[in-house]
């Protein structure tokens, strides 16, 4: 054995030692474990073999021997003793970083699919926010250097602008007029006189004045369903694409347009002007119609041809009082309809008081057509009569008989009888009217003279 110089004799004693109890068999203690020694043969602690020599107990312990047991590994996909996850990958951009511990923000690794950024850090003040979004004007947070403000919100009226610069504050509401503001009526309203932006209702501002304006869908567009913030209607003279035809803002129905806004054509019941002649809406050639093409009439009342089992006649017009009347009827002619009737009682030839008595004559009859009708009487009398008959001094008799309907006007003589039966005369006219008679009557020639009726 070499010399080790001072101390070295002991080393090479120890060694020799820790050789011979190499040797000798082991001994378990109570609890069935084999103790473990030094050297001299004492019991090693706990303390002793991991160098702690504070405590110099001496109580027996056991050793653990890691070279049997389980090796953990992040990354092996299973999620071992002291991890949160495992996904078996070193990606730090999924879920589960590679340290086996759940992504999240702040992590400094962006996650994929989740986040838009990760600095590490939670400073809103830079680019990437503690939400891990990028920071942008609008989102709340003041961006150093970019920003001079962010309130988050759209207003340009608050003291930050929409593009995240400083502005003044405005006090719209306040029922003051203050810088940059052209009204304010203290209200938060937008359907009266000034907007709840301080600035005047107009039409196209997309709020609907409470009195003047029907609508506002805040355009000023005149083909739809609000025009000059009206309520768009048929006739207000804008076209409204889908829902009409034509608008030319009049209720003319024989232009271009109808009043319901459709287009005019033929067989819309109403005669367009430049085109058409006629238009029934049905157009079927019949009579009193229209020619299918609209540019003729069908026959009709007024064409000069008497429409069998239609008319009775047909004298070319529709006017009236001619004969055929304005539905191509046969009538009565005018001066059968136009006359002037003679009622008195005293004109009836029955009529007679004497000399000095009743003594009434005829004046100012002007040619008029006349009718004795009621207690005069209903026709002139053909016989002579006799002198202060029908309340005069000389009655009036016509000379021959009434004509028939056929006949038409006839002219007849009127005597009035004094002296002899027709002592003065006067020429009339007469027209049979069929249930009575007309007279055109001229004035007497003479005084106290008068036509008389007689009872039919």
């Amino acid at each position: 054995m070499a010399w080790a110089g001072r101390g070295g004799k002991r080393v090479g004693l120890v060694a020799l030692l820790a050789g011979v109890v190499a040797l000798q068999p082991g001994c378990s203690n109570d609890t069935g474990q084999t103790p473990v020694t030094d050297a001299t043969g004492s019991p090693v602690t706990e303390g002793d073999l991991t160098g702690d020599t504070s405590t110099g107990s001496t109580e027996p312990t056991t050793t653990i021997d890691t070279s049997t047991g389980p090796v953990e590994q992040c990354g092996n996909g299973a999620v071992d003793p002291g991890e949160t996850c495992d996904d078996g990958n070193l990606d730090n951009s999924d879920a589960c970083l590679n340290s086996c511990v759940l992504a999240v923000c702040g992590d400094g690794f962006v996650q994929n699919g989740a986040e838009a950024c990760d600095d590490g850090n939670s400073d809103n003040s830079d680019t990437c926010t503690a939400l891990c979004q990028e920071a942008r004007c609008g989102d709340g947070f003041v961006q150093l250097g970019a920003e001079a403000c962010d309130d988050g919100n759209s207003q340009d009226d608050d003291g930050c602008t929409t593009a995240c610069e400083a502005a003044p504050v405005m006090l719209c509401g306040n029922g003051e007029v203050d810088e940059g503001e052209q009204c304010d009526d203290g209200n938060a309203l937008d359907d009266d006189n000034c907007l709840s932006s301080c600035v005047p209702y107009s039409c196209g501002d997309g709020f609907t004045h409470a009195v003047f304006e029907e609508c506002d869908d805040a355009n000023l567009s005149t083909d739809d369903a609000c025009v000059e913030c009206m309520a768009a209607y048929c006739g207000d003279g804008y076209l409204w694409p889908d829902m009409e035809a034509c608008d030319d803002g009049n209720l003319d129905n024989n232009d271009d347009c109808l009043v319901d806004c459709s287009q005019a054509s033929c067989g819309d019941g109403f005669v367009h002007n430049s085109d058409e002649v006629c238009d029934d809406g049905v157009n079927d050639g019949s009579y009193g119609g229209c020619a299918p093409s609209c540019a003729a009439l069908g026959p009709h009342c007024g064409d000069g041809q008497v429409e069998l089992n239609i008319e009775t006649c047909d004298d070319g017009n529709v006017v009236p009082l001619d004969g055929c009347d304005d539905e191509c009827q046969k009538e009565l002619p005018a001066e059968c309809l136009t006359y002037v009737p003679l009622a008195e009682p005293d004109r009836n030839s029955t009529f007679n008081d004497g000399p000095g008595k009743v003594t009434k004559c005829d004046k100012l009859l002007e040619n008029k057509w006349y009718r004795l009708t009621g207690p005069a009487g209903t026709l002139m009398p053909t016989t002579a009569l006799e002198p202060f008959d029908c309340g005069t001094d000389a009655p009036g008799w016509m000379v021959g008989v009434h004509p028939t309907v056929d006949e038409g006007v006839v002219d007849r003589q009127v005597c009035f009888a004094w002296d002899t039966d027709c002592q003065w005369e006067s020429t009339i006219q007469v027209r049979n009217c069929g249930d009575y008679y007309v007279y055109r009557l001229a004035d007497p020639p003479d005084e106290c003279l008068r036509y008389c009726g007689l009872d039919g």
